[in-house]
């Protein structure tokens, strides 16, 4: 057996130790058997905002936030960055069989002379 747990937690972010971990998990699956998926009772009972169970590593991760998580940002684009072209050669590609071209080809009606 390894020497790691396969249990972690986190809180706020921070790994918690192997031994508070299993305490966490612990109290965390007792409630859980009397109050089935019921995840918001668990955090609300022990103070928290939130708890999710998840898997990362080859671990099971609790993890715990005492705080409203601040909203993720998307990444800001270099700017010289662009999006990749299309297959198509940047021309929209017709979906379910597209529609039928308009009359003329798609070009613009000519416009009559405005006499001033």
């Amino acid at each position: 057996m390894s020497d790691r747990s396969n249990l972690a937690a986190t809180l706020d972010g921070a790994p918690l130790s192997d031994e508070e971990a299993r305490d966490l998990w612990t109290r965390f699956s007792r409630y859980m058997d009397e109050h089935r998926g019921d995840m918001a009772g668990f955090a609300r009972e022990s103070g928290y905002v939130s708890v999710t169970p998840t898997f990362e590593r080859g671990r099971a991760l609790l993890v715990v936030r005492t705080t409203e998580a601040p909203p993720e940002k998307p990444a800001p684009r270099a700017a010289g960055d662009r999006p990749a072209p299309r297959p198509s050669g940047g021309k929209p590609t017709p979906r379910g069989g597209g529609r039928p071209t308009p009359r003329g080809g798609g070009k613009p009606a000519p416009r009559g002379r405005r006499r001033g």
